[in-house]
């Protein structure tokens, strides 16, 4: 690939050898350009870097940069191994949500390169809620599932872009819903709603099935999203296939074949 290919917008992570997890994270209206610049004056003794752009004519604007240099320098600065010594802690919020969505799954190809470039990328505090693994029954007793918010996402219940808000005292906080079923809180995403919702309020532990609200303070919670989740799914289990319903099948002996 030309080098000329990289003088355009996206955003570059500056990776040291040194061990200590130090990390650069910034954006760039010409790529090439920028980490030369970081050769004559560093900010930090770095050895590699991984640089972003999109592979298409116009390539990325600066408020979609700016969002990805936020986002990535959150997930980041979430990793007890790393270090971001400097970078945006928020991302360009201007953008309108249909945009913030696309953007989003930018964001775990990001880290994916960073593994790829030998960053352990992986949360030393896993999400693990019991109120989120733990199975749940319909009401009609019909059936039983395990429900993920995931779950919720794919089937439409919640929309991807969707705000949800939660209030506990004095403290309000919002999330971010992505396309594939995560909760964004102040740049960093998270599978289980309890996690996000600890982390909003800065609590060692949350229920965010019960303390999550869809679209207001004033709207339904996640857990009521899941009973009719869960109810949906009990209604399909139960419906007789359509072969059951319309086809008769015979025995096959040896002596048919």
């Amino acid at each position: 690939m030309p080098i000329t290919e990289w003088d355009m917008p996206g955003i570059y992570i500056l990776l040291t050898g040194d061990g200590s997890g130090r990390v650069y994270v910034g954006q760039a209206r010409r790529l090439r350009a920028r980490l030369s610049q970081h050769n004559s004056k560093e900010k930090l003794p770095w050895q590699r870097a991984v640089a972003i752009k999109r592979d298409t004519t116009d390539g990325f604007n600066t408020a979609e940069i700016g969002y990805l240099e936020g986002r990535v320098s959150a997930e980041i600065s979430a990793l007890d191994r790393l270090t971001v010594i400097q970078g945006q802690a928020s991302g360009d919020e201007t953008l309108p949500k249909h945009m913030m969505l696309s953007l989003d799954s930018f964001v775990k190809s990001i880290l994916a390169a960073l593994r790829l470039a030998g960053i352990d990328t992986t949360r030393s505090n896993p999400e693990q809620d019991p109120e989120d693994e733990s199975p749940a029954s319909t009401t009609s007793g019909r059936a039983t599932f395990n429900a993920k918010f995931a779950d919720l996402v794919s089937s439409g219940l919640v929309r991807g872009g969707e705000t949800l808000h939660l209030r506990q005292g004095a403290v309000e906080a919002t999330g971010t819903v992505t396309g594939d079923g995560e909760i964004v809180v102040r740049g960093v995403a998270y599978k289980s709603p309890s996690a996000a919702a600890a982390n909003a309020l800065g609590l060692q532990s949350s229920n965010g099935w019960i303390t999550w609200h869809v679209g207001s303070l004033a709207g339904i919670t996640l857990d009521v999203v899941r009973r009719q989740w869960l109810e949906q799914q009990g209604e399909e289990f139960a419906r007789p296939s359509a072969r059951s319903d319309h086809t008769a099948v015979e025995p096959v002996t040896g002596a048919d074949v």
